[in-house]
């Protein structure tokens, strides 16, 4: 793993922008999100300073691999992006060096401004999170088999160890906010997000399984199914825009027995070890959410009958096996290779019972680089 730190100030930023420029975020979401400076959440971060400050902010574009060009380029030249790419004045790149290099052969047109210094080469630890090992002879740092922690290479080096802090921008504009109830307690929330933001950014967890915050809402899980005053229907959390006033019930007894069912349907969808698997247990890669999932609502069986039919796994790729059995066809991984990969690799084939992820004719698995994404590590 690439190894980053930030090294300028907000204030340095904000030195390097012009009140009339439209700023791209631009963000890596491999190395560099694990290091804290970037991924989707701190472009949100960003975003909602910079706007507070009196900046305008037209989008935010995540890349599954910012230091290849070809990927950057094709980002660029995406039909469905143009417009956005061609109205930005400015490219603030949450990446490395190479991918802040990659961005300005790029986007020769347009100020493009580093936030980081790339270091070395280190790895993830699970009790003291992303660490140093093999830095770059500029540091003057020896090689560290235990690894230096963020904050001893931003002292040694005099970097921060950590991302923007929200306390140096300005507050919110309360013409931005809106009040809405959840759970009967009261909120004041930013306009135009959905019911899931909302829920999240005020510490509310709602279970959901096809919902990720740098993907495009689908709603296919129904996990996020909440129930909002005044209307029949439940509403999907993640695909849901709050209003003023709105009353939110995110759980009760009859949402967590639909939630039960849902997970008990995805159970016996496949033949799910679910109940013995150990991917439950938490890594930096991820693990299954389904069986979180299942652990946390106390599933200890499912009341249907189990489609024993099994689909041949994949092992065409030299760097990962794709199991159909434990897909439970949240999409992630499609809008991924779509959205962040900008790849369009994977979609789906056949219909209803039989329906499968697939990669497209001559393609394979491991050219849709944004299968991280998938809910169940198949």
């Amino acid at each position: 793993m690439i190894i980053s730190l930030r090294d300028i100030s907000y204030e340095e930023l904000k030195n390097k922008l012009s009140k009339d420029d439209k700023i791209l975020l631009w963000s890596c979401n491999t190395c560099i999100k694990f290091c804290g400076v970037g991924g989707y959440d701190k472009m949100v971060l960003l975003e909602k300073m910079l706007t507070a400050d009196g900046y305008t902010v037209i989008g935010k574009e995540l890349v599954s691999i910012a230091c290849l060009y070809s990927l950057t380029e094709q980002h660029q030249q995406d039909p469905n992006k143009k417009e956005l790419f061609d109205e930005a004045t400015a490219v603030i790149s949450l990446t490395c060096e190479d991918g802040y290099e990659t961005a300005e052969a790029v986007f020769k047109d347009k100020k493009v401004i580093r936030v980081v210094k790339t270091l070395g080469v280190g790895n993830f630890s699970m009790d003291r999170g992303p660490i140093l090992t093999a830095p770059f002879e500029w540091t003057e740092l020896e090689q560290n088999d235990q690894g230096y922690s963020f904050p001893e290479v931003a002292e040694k080096l005099n970097l921060y160890p950590t991302f923007f802090d929200r306390n140096e921008a300005a507050p919110d504009s309360t013409d931005d906010l809106i009040r809405i109830t959840i759970n009967q307690k009261e909120y004041q929330v930013k306009k135009d997000i959905t019911i899931m933001q909302a829920c999240e950014q005020n510490g509310i967890k709602i279970p959901h399984l096809c919902h990720e915050s740098d993907l495009t809402p689908d709603a296919n899980c129904r996990l996020c199914l909440v129930k909002v005053k005044g209307e029949q229907e439940l509403a999907p959390a993640c695909a849901t825009t709050v209003k003023e006033g709105m009353e939110i019930t995110t759980e009760d007894e009859e949402l967590n027995h639909n939630r039960r069912i849902l997970l008990e349907l995805q159970m016996a969808s496949h033949e799910h070890n679910c109940l013995t698997c150990h991917k439950g247990n938490p890594c930096i890669a991820g693990s299954c959410e389904l069986q979180e999932l299942i652990r946390e609502f106390d599933i200890k069986e499912s009341r249907y009958e189990q489609n024993k039919e099994k689909y041949p796994i994949d092992n065409t790729s030299p760097v990962l096996s794709y199991d159909p059995n434990k897909c439970i066809l949240c999409g992630r991984c499609v809008r991924a290779c779509s959205e962040i990969a900008c790849q369009n690799n994977l979609g789906f084939i056949n219909r209803g019972a039989d329906t499968l992820v697939a990669a497209g004719a001559n393609k394979d698995f491991d050219q849709s680089i944004s299968l991280v994404h998938c809910a169940t590590g198949t």
